[in-house]
């Protein structure tokens, strides 16, 4: 786990950490993010909205949960970066359910947020290796079904159908913990 890497970037060791988890984590946020623009990003693209990740890390430093590690962070980070950069090329919409609002976290609901990735990472330890390397490349980097079967010898449709499993397991998972409304 990456839990004295974000106790160091949150003291005063910070931009050393820094320099560490850049140098640590660069191939794998240029892969989500490679993976996430399914290839309609240049390499100065990349460079910048890596260069972005890393930086809403280094302003985002002290909500990190030190629990969680920092994949699950940098993912979605640069998951967003990639939203944002596509969606300003795109011309403006007019259809409503294509608008994202901003919404304010309460604390109860961030509490509960923190708790719901805590039993996620308990349900994740139930899978199986094969299911847990399904699901991170799916869905941590952004791999597509058919390059995932690929890679693990599978049939395109089988993958998509343990996925689809994986992701039952954990709802399921969930549900039973309280968590209806996944």
């Amino acid at each position: 786990m990456d839990t004295n890497l974000i106790i160091a970037l949150k003291s005063s060791d910070g931009e050393s950490a820094l320099s560490r988890i850049v140098s640590q984590f660069s191939a794998y946020v240029r892969t989500v993010l490679r993976n996430f623009s399914n290839g309609s990003l240049n390499a100065d693209d990349l460079d910048e909205l890596c260069s972005d990740v890393f930086f809403n890390l280094w302003l985002h430093r002290a909500d990190l949960n030190e629990n969680v590690g920092l994949k699950p962070y940098l993912s979605i980070s640069a998951k967003n970066a990639v939203k944002n950069r596509l969606r300003a090329k795109k011309p403006p919409t007019e259809d409503v359910d294509e608008l994202d609002f901003p919404s304010d976290l309460s604390i109860e609901k961030t509490a509960e947020l923190n708790d719901m990735m805590r039993q996620l990472q308990i349900a994740f330890q139930t899978l199986s290796d094969s299911e847990r390397e399904l699901f991170l490349r799916y869905f941590f980097y952004g791999e597509k079904t058919a390059d995932i079967a690929r890679v693990m010898g599978l049939n395109e449709n089988t993958a998509r159908s343990k996925l689809s499993r994986v992701r039952g397991k954990l709802k399921d998972f969930l549900i039973k913990r309280g968590y209806d409304h996944v």
